[in-house]
């Protein structure tokens, strides 16, 4: 990033708040939007702007991310540098982490669609891939990844 880059974002967002939440309802005020005309706009839902701004979810998907940027008209870091990116690790229980990745691993393996984000409880979309090894031979591997929150299986 070069410092006109940066200089024209500093210009751009001033000092905004440190959270998601607290950003969007400034960006929304400097747009003199309601509630309801940034839903409108963004093509979120109401209660889903009211989620963001009151610190219910902390983090978008690079679409819906683009969507609101759009709608507030700012570049999206703006709003991606403030995300808080929930993230399911081995911390402190390793065990317990990998059994669960485990799990989703065999059911994705065994063909269930409708698998439960251990992060968030949203429906993961889920996949099978398949690879060819060194010897030519199929190797399967699972794949699956949640629409709402960060959590990737690969």
């Amino acid at each position: 990033m070069n410092m006109n880059s940066k200089n024209s974002r500093a210009k751009e967002t001033g000092e905004l708040a440190p959270t998601l939440a607290r950003r969007l309802v400034e960006l929304r005020e400097r747009k003199n939007l309601t509630v309801k005309d940034l839903s409108l706009e963004s093509r979120f839902t109401k209660q889903r702007i009211e989620d963001l701004e009151s610190g219910l979810e902390t983090w978008l998907s690079s679409t819906d991310r683009q969507l609101l940027a759009r709608a507030l008209a700012v570049d999206p870091i703006i709003i991606q540098e403030v995300e808080a990116r929930p993230r399911l690790e081995p911390t402190n229980d390793p065990e317990r982490y990998n059994a669960i990745l485990a799990d989703l691993t065999d059911s994705i393996l065994k063909g269930v669609k409708e698998l439960d984000c251990p992060q968030c409880g949203n429906t993961l979309r889920c996949r099978v891939q398949v690879g060819i090894d060194m010897d030519g031979q199929e190797v399967y591997f699972a794949k699956a990844f949640c629409q709402k929150c960060p959590f990737v299986l690969t």
